[in-house]
């Protein structure tokens, strides 16, 4: 594989003045200024992710305005773009499943987290896609920053800010690809959470090497490890990424999968005493939820709970 494969590529011509950037988006420049200086005012907070310590992040909704504009960002700049594979969150067609396959059999998996990465993506790191990545000229650059910061950073939620966070290290992440990929490494990021597997054994020596390349790339770009999500996993036991088990091949660890099961059975069991309908569907969409998530990755066992959940939605509706 030559290194263009391995790189994010945007093939478009850059937008050099504010006016072909006003054509390309729809609006004014004096539209998209209004917008840009007062884009910090226009979100709202959404419902925050609570996260396994029992913290919480808070995520952001664009108002109408600017996610319009958002949109428009969208399907004229990013959805143009092509990401390497072994960039897999937050992108049509990629998920936490698509990060785990990457890994699958090997001996070792290595996991780490980057600190408050959403937070930590500053308008200085926003500006150098928009100038570097995207090669867009410097009022452009900075105007489209204005348009996808909120308070100086990337706003968590925000349409634009998953394609951002992806192009965070462009003109690095693929070097340090290669450069594992040259060992026998495999290298992936689903946003924030990085993995490197080997299907060999590494020493402590090699796991060394490559923690500190992994800890370079976040250095030149002003982030951090979360060293309290470092993680060393053997093939003598489980091994996780993006909470998927990779021993074999992607798969949901035997707790949560009973997990789900007795989610169906107390669903079935509160269909009989239940009177009030509303929180029963409510019920029954989150538990429907779970089930699809088991259904990808264990197939046959899917198709069992599915039929039950099918059996219950039809005795719900009499």
């Amino acid at each position: 594989m030559n290194r263009k494969a391995v790189q994010p590529k945007y093939a478009f011509s850059p937008v050099r003045s504010l006016g072909s950037l006003s054509r390309a988006l729809g609006l004014s420049v004096v539209d998209l200024q209004r917008i840009g200086h007062a884009a910090g005012g226009l979100y709202r907070d959404a419902k925050p992710i609570i996260k396994a310590d029992g913290s919480f992040r808070q995520t952001f909704d664009a108002l109408p305005l600017l996610k319009s504009v958002h949109r428009r960002i969208q399907t004229q700049f990013f959805q143009r773009v092509v990401f390497p594979d072994y960039l897999t969150g937050s992108l049509k067609g990629r998920d936490a499943r698509k990060n785990a396959a990457l890994h699958a059999g090997a001996a070792i998996v290595v996991t780490e987290d980057i600190k408050n990465f959403f937070p930590s993506t500053g308008a200085k790191v926003v500006h150098s896609i928009w100038a570097g990545f995207f090669g867009f000229g410097p009022e452009v650059a900075q105007l489209l920053t204005m348009l996808t910061v909120k308070d100086g950073c990337l706003p968590q939620g925000a349409i634009t800010s998953s394609y951002l966070a992806n192009l965070a290290f462009w003109d690095r992440e693929w070097r340090l690809y290669e450069n594992l990929r040259d060992r026998g490494i495999s290298y992936s990021r689903y946003v924030d959470d990085v993995t490197f597997s080997s299907k060999e054994q590494l020493d402590n020596e090699e796991i060394g090497c490559c923690l500190a390349e992994v800890y370079g790339l976040m250095a030149s770009k002003g982030f951090k490890a979360k060293r309290s999500k470092h993680e060393i996993r053997r093939g003598n036991g489980p091994m996780l990424t993006t909470k998927l088990m990779v021993n074999a091949r992607p798969a949901l660890m035997t707790g949560e999968r009973q997990n789900i099961r007795a989610a169906v059975h107390q669903l079935e069991v509160l269909s009989r005493t239940s009177t009030d309908p509303v929180s029963l569907n409510t019920e029954f969409n989150r538990v429907s939820g779970r089930v699809g998530r088991l259904s990808q990755l264990h197939p046959m066992e899917g198709v069992a709970l599915r039929a039950r959940l099918a059996s219950l939605r039809m005795r719900m509706g009499e």
